[in-house]
Order: C-alpha cells, then structure tokens, then sequence
C-alpha cells in the first residue's frame, strides 16, 4: 500500500516561532529602552540629549567594526557547523577583544580632544566595546537557541535602565548615562557567556593577531555594508546638526526613536531567519517557500504599524515625549512608512548572506549611502526635519529595490502585490475604526485599531485557527 506524502515542512512557521521566544525578549527589551530613551529626553531636554543621540551614533560605528562582521557570518557559520564551535569560539572572541580594546584606547583619545561635554561623553561610552567584543549572541542565535538570547538582552536592558532611573536627575548627571550602559552591557554579556553550552563554557579566549586578519577578509563586505548603513542612519542627524541646531537634532530622534523599536524587531526576525534559510539553501522549493512566508510575516507587522501610526502620531508624540516634542509629528508619519520598507529589505539581505553575497549587499548600501548624503544636502536646508525623513524613507526604497532584484538573481523573486492582499484590507478596516474612534482616549483607540486588525485579518485567512493549537499567521 502506498505511503502517504509527507506533510510539508512550514520553514516560515519555524522562523516565526524562533522569532516569538527572541522577539518577545527583545520587545521588552527594547520597551524598556525605549522607556530609558524617553525620560533622558524629557529630563535632559532637547539640546542636552542630543550630546547622546551623537555619542551613541559615533559608537554604533564602532560597534560594528569591533563586531568584525561576526554577528550576521557567524549566525551562518554556527547554523552551517555547529561542530566546529570548539575551534571557533576562542579564536573569534579574541580578535573581536583585540579590536575592540584597541579602539577604546584610540576613541578616549581623540575624545580628550574634542568639544566638551561631547568628547568625554563619547569616551565613556567607548568603554562598552570590548565587552561587546566577548558578546555569544550569535553563538546562540546559530544554534538556534533565541530564548537565551533574549534573556540576556533583556536583564542586561533592565539593569542599564534601573540604573539610569536611579543615577540621571537632570542636565548635570549626564556623564552617568554612559556609565549605566557599560554596567548593563558587561551583565548581558556575562549572561550569555554563561548561557552556553557546558563544554564551551570551559573553553579560554585565544588571542591570535591573525585570526583578526582572517576575520576581516571574509567580512569587510559585510562591515562596509554595516557602516555604510550607519551612515545613512547618521547622515540626517549629522546634517541637521550643521544646518540646523542640537535641538533640532534631539527633537528628530524623538521621531526616530519610536521608529527604530519596529526597525530594530525586524533586524531580530533577520537573525532569526537567517539560520534556517542557511540550512535550505539547496532545497529549492523549502527556500522559495520561506521566502514568501517571510516577506508575508514581516509585512503582516509592518503595513498596519506604518498606517495606524501614521493615523496617530501627533497624540503618541505628546503622550511620550511632551508637547515640547511636537515637531517631530510630521517626520514620524513620513518614517513609519520605511518600516514596512526596511523589513522587505530584511528579508532579502538574509538570502543574500545565507548565499554568501556579502558583496551585492555591500553594494546596496554603497549607492543607497551616496544617494541619501544628496538628498540630505538637497533636503534640509529647505525643509528641516521633513526633508530628513524623506531622505531617509527615498534612500530605504532604493536599498530595498536593489537587495530585492539582487534576491531575484538567486532565483527568489519578490511576491505580487496580491500575494499581501489580506494584510492590505485588514490594514484598511483597522484605520477606518482609528478614525471612527477620533478622540478616544489614546490607548483606547490603539487597542481597538488593532483588534479591529487582528479580526479582519483572521476573517481573511491571513490567521489561521485550529482546535488544540496556537493561531498560526499565514497572511
């Protein structure tokens, strides 16, 4: 008699597991950062705040050259051989703590030389490289052990905040913010260190000169992608300085911030993914599937994120960050459309590593960063913070358009727009209820904007119900 066909593997179902135990760590975490990033603001205020909305720019560059690309290739490489983690370990985290020592000394350097407070604030913060350095978050990423992940990320975002809370009272403590945050980093990483497997708990960091060499040959595409990005996600705040002011430039992160909580989630469902599209790469049909069910997924998030914030914007900026913040209103609805953007292109640089086309990705970045450096200079002077955010939300289309049709070269092409139909009319019927309930109180009209979502996506069958089983998202 013959056997029935296997049922099919829901790889996107996977992914999306993967990402609720990582992405519900990293949502608290990142609310509760968030939360930081709000009382800094408003006890701060605009001109002082914008002294760390610099510092923490320049230390992203940092970050990812101390990084030496090992957060994305080592995902892959852990996911790919997982047996060779033995030999691996060591040898990684030592040439990531060279590097990373090595800047901090140069960074305080240059800091004693630079304006004050701006020079000494970034040299605090610089004390936080060499513990992202030891970071395993891609060890464990690649073994597919998110919910490890997420707890150090999360204990380590609450003791930075604590702290905070405890130490920042006004304008005069703003030397204690950096402190707070090299605290909280130093726990997470012990906690992850911690969190590793017994046998490679054991194992010492071995500093071998060369193994930075062998690092950087196999990821300064991948480097060059990351700073190249960073320079888009700097460029408007840079440019604002100079032809604007410090306030104008706290006032844009206000916007920006509540930008990058989603941004950053969407990153996360990026690492999640990227282990598993490494493991079915070869399997044409598994990895044409995931592919679409990712794209869905993300902009199942996405699409009603960017239309129901953009509905209301102006309550949210005066709910978290005052009335003083009211300038960011119009930056913000014209940023949360990038969200949806941003996450599209996610999806496609996953491919493009699991591939190992660090390369094309370097190139997305490398025209889109020329592109955004013009339009800011264009934009700008004339415009202030709107023609920031439209830069930004022109030069995320074009990277994501040029990731897509690389994607597409490899045999992935990007869904129709048909294939998104659910989310579309869900996303509808969600802003006619936000505009039906007006001025509600705000947590009232969020609340029922999204059930209102959740409901017409379930009628669509973007939500799939089953009797003993969790919801299953299939937009």
């Amino acid at each position: 008699m013959p056997h029935p066909p296997p049922a099919r593997v829901r790889h996107d179902t996977a992914v999306g597991r993967s990402f609720l135990k990582l992405g519900v760590g990293e949502a608290a975490a990142r609310i509760i950062a968030f939360g930081a990033t709000v009382y800094l603001a408003r006890t701060l205020g605009a001109s002082v705040y914008g002294v760390i909305v610099l510092a923490t720019a320049v230390m992203l560059y940092l970050t990812f050259l101390t990084d030496c690309g090992v957060d994305a290739l080592g995902v892959r490489e852990v996911a790919a051989a997982p047996e060779a983690l033995p030999t691996l370990l060591p040898s990684t985290l030592g040439a990531r703590l060279m590097v990373g020592t090595a800047l901090m000394v140069l960074t305080v350097a240059v800091g004693a030389l630079l304006p004050q407070p701006d020079g000494a604030i970034i040299a605090a913060y610089a004390f936080t490289l060499p513990i992202y350095a030891l970071g395993t978050r891609w060890v464990h990423l690649g073994l597919e052990q998110s919910g490890r992940a997420s707890i150090g990320r999360l204990l380590s975002e609450c003791v930075t905040v604590v702290l905070v809370l405890a130490l920042v009272r006004g304008p005069d403590d703003l030397g204690r913010v950096p402190m707070a945050q090299v605290v909280g980093e130093g726990l997470g990483a012990i906690i992850l260190l911690r969190l590793l497997p017994a046998p490679l708990r054991a194992l010492r960091v071995v500093l071998e000169p060369a193994r930075i060499r062998t690092l950087l040959q196999q990821s300064w595409p991948l480097i060059a992608h990351a700073l190249l990005g960073l320079a888009i996600f700097n460029s408007d705040f840079i440019f604002l300085r100079i032809f604007r002011d410090s306030a104008a430039v706290g006032i844009y992160a206000a916007a920006y911030a509540l930008i990058s909580f989603f941004l950053n989630l969407g990153a996360t469902y990026t690492m999640t993914l990227l282990p598993v599209m490494t493991r079915v790469r070869d399997d044409r049909p598994a990895v044409t599937a995931l592919y679409d069910g990712s794209l869905a997924q993300v902009l199942a998030g996405a699409i009603p994120v960017a239309v129901g914030g953009a509905l209301v914007a102006p309550r949210l900026i005066v709910l978290v960050f005052g009335a003083d913040y009211l300038a960011a209103t119009l930056p913000l609805q014209i940023l949360l459309w990038s969200i949806p953007v941003a996450l599209i292109r996610n999806v496609s640089q996953s491919a493009l590593i699991a591939y190992q086309r660090q390369d094309q990705l370097m190139l997305t970045a490398a025209w889109a960063a020329g592109i955004n450096v013009a339009l800011n200079v264009a934009l700008i002077p004339g415009w202030g913070l709107a023609g920031a955010a439209v830069a930004t939300l022109a030069t995320e289309v074009l990277r994501t358009a040029l990731a897509a049709r690389y994607t597409h070269r490899l045999g992935l092409p990007m869904s129709s727009p048909w294939r998104f139909r659910r989310v579309i009319v869900a996303s509808a019927a969600m802003a006619a209820v936000v505009w039906w309930l007006g001025q509600q109180p705000l947590g009232l009209v969020v609340a029922g904007g999204a059930l209102a979502y959740l409901l017409a996506l379930t009628a669509a069958g973007g939500i799939t119900l089953r009797r003993g089983a969790l919801p299953e998202l299939t937009p």
